[in-house]
């Protein structure tokens, strides 16, 4: 009897082990059925406040001629990559930059999914005012600088990181005396960056099962801000042009650079297309 009794359990444990390994095996091979998602991370074209200097961030100016011009641009300059699916953030500049690169690029069909989170960073109460001639000064002298220039030099690729802190930490005292409620005052670094991270991963998974080409448009700094996050390289903090295209291979859970940080390719080959 005490013979069956192992016979029986060695039985036992080998079917076990034969389901253990046939389980690991399909989730392994389930893993590596993900395919390739490409993201095409855009920034929006060229606004009213970008022509008159003015910090953006969560207040909605419109494309200029310009930048209506530029998205015709940028899409003849995609003419034959298919895209699976668009997204933008739900600020106007942002979904009709959006709009205009897939009407022209041949992916008229394809509708474009708004996502607050992709939105620019918001700059609370600064937002309006002069870029170079009042908010970068007073946020470098926030922060001890003499100058621009040292503020940009010293904080290096992390400037606009940086940027972004002195946005929240000025606002977060008042220094305008503005009544602007606490919902709109403006965001950490920390904060651009998580929700950047958390939007295009969710974006990137949602499509890894079949993979393919995805447009996504948002703005120059919560961009910047996101790539800060991913330690490429090449990465330089440097500030992106309106319509650049930074192209990014999301797979196995990580985001990897395919190409040049802002790219104007696309762009570029759009105005000499006919």
């Amino acid at each position: 009897m005490k013979r069956k009794v192992i016979t029986f359990l060695t039985v036992l444990v080998g079917i076990l082990g034969i389901f253990s390994t046939n389980s690991t095996q399909i989730q392994a091979k389930s893993k590596n059925n993900n395919k390739p998602v490409v993201i095409y991370l855009t920034r929006h074209g060229e606004t009213t406040a970008n022509v008159m200097h003015l910090a953006q961030g969560w207040s909605d100016y419109t494309l200029t001629d310009n930048g209506v011009k530029g998205a015709e641009y940028l899409g003849k300059g995609l003419k034959g990559t298919k895209f699976k699916a668009a997204y933008s953030g739900d600020l106007s500049r942002q979904e009709k930059t959006a709009r205009g690169a897939l009407d022209y690029s041949g992916n008229k069909k394809i509708k474009v999914k708004t996502d607050e989170r992709l939105r620019e960073c918001n700059y609370g109460s600064y937002e309006g005012r002069p870029d170079v001639a009042k908010n970068v000064p007073e946020i470098a002298a926030y922060f001890g600088y003499d100058s621009i220039d040292d503020f940009v030099k010293k904080e290096g690729k992390l400037f606009q990181n940086k940027m972004q802190d002195g946005y929240y930490a000025l606002d977060q005292q008042n220094k305008l005396n503005t009544n602007l409620p606490e919902q709109y005052r403006a965001e950490s670094s920390q904060v651009v960056e998580k929700r950047m991270t958390d939007v295009l991963t969710e974006i990137a998974k949602k499509h890894q099962r079949k993979g393919g080409n995805v447009l996504v448009v948002s703005s120059g700094m919560s961009i910047n801000l996101f790539l800060s996050t991913q330690n490429f390289p090449s990465f330089e903090g440097k500030g992106l042009a309106n319509d650049s295209v930074t192209k990014l291979i999301y797979q196995n859970g990580k985001f990897k650079l395919s190409g040049e940080i802002g790219s104007l390719e696309y762009y570029n080959n759009g105005m000499k297309a006919k």
